[in-house]
């Protein structure tokens, strides 16, 4: 298991990554901020029945831890519901907060990335492998010591794994709930300016009323109340209903 102690240079931030990094790497170990001590000593000292008390110790312990990891990842999960739903409401308003101008777009790129590093916290811990100690009856049955003796060593060594592993992820839990309120925090200051600019949209189409005319040759004007009349490039005036057609008069011959 690797260990980033926490003297080291931003350690619990390299710790997060390592975490984030496990979402997209599959097998990837995840750190601890602690190593786990190891155990020692040979019990040679105690009884056959402070051996028992070590024993029913040890399997208290390792069921509290794996209780605490199971509240770690019901927590986890209600951590990543806020994650979606916060990065659905940013998704909503990008095209706002870019259309107002530079610094909200800056600042709306900063809220998503704290949201979407919150998210892969929240995923990582409830995907990544939790490394507990364990009791292997193997090598207690082939031991030269004592069977009682030996579980009681077994169990008092698999135990300090697992609080370095429940100390880690409660940190990286605590830590990605910061990063999801300063999301909401930080587009909490632009909401009250880009709310009141409306979202970039195509110009909607006039929409008609009444009789659709088309026109396929000239259409000439009319009244209010009536159709465009239509009349043809090539074609003069229509005759008038009422109109006089010329004659040629007669010619009048005289002798």
């Amino acid at each position: 298991m690797p260990v980033i102690t926490a003297d080291k240079r931003f350690a619990e931030a390299r710790v997060y990554a390592y975490y984030v990094l496990a979402v997209f790497r599959p097998g990837l170990e995840v750190p601890t901020f602690g190593q786990p001590r190891d155990f020692t000593d040979n019990l040679n000292g105690l009884t056959d029945d402070d051996h028992k008390v070590l024993i029913e110790e040890g399997r208290r312990q390792l069921d509290r831890q794996l209780a605490d990891l199971e509240r770690n990842k019901s927590r986890a999960a209600t951590m990543l519901t806020i994650g979606l739903a916060e990065v659905a409401v940013l998704a909503a308003g990008a095209n706002r907060a870019f259309a107002f101008g530079l610094w909200t777009s800056i600042i709306w790129i900063m809220s998503a990335i704290l949201a979407l590093l919150a998210l892969g916290g929240a995923v990582s811990l409830l995907t990544s492998q939790a490394i507990f100690g364990r009791v292997d009856a193997r090598a207690v049955a082939s031991g030269p010591i004592p069977l009682q003796q030996q579980v009681a060593i077994g169990y008092a060594q698999s135990v300090s794994w697992g609080e370095e592993t429940i100390r880690t992820r409660i940190t990286i839990l605590r830590d990605g709930v910061l990063l999801a309120v300063a999301s909401a925090m930080l587009y909490a200051l632009i909401w009250p300016f880009i709310s009141s600019t409306p979202s970039q949209q195509s110009n909607p189409q006039p929409k008609t009323t009444g009789v659709l005319t088309t026109c396929p040759t000239t259409c000439t004007p009319s009244s209010p109340g009536s159709l465009p009349t239509r009349t043809s490039p090539n074609s003069g005036p229509a005759p008038s209903p009422t109109s006089a057609v010329p004659v040629p008069a007669p010619s009048i011959q005289r002798p």
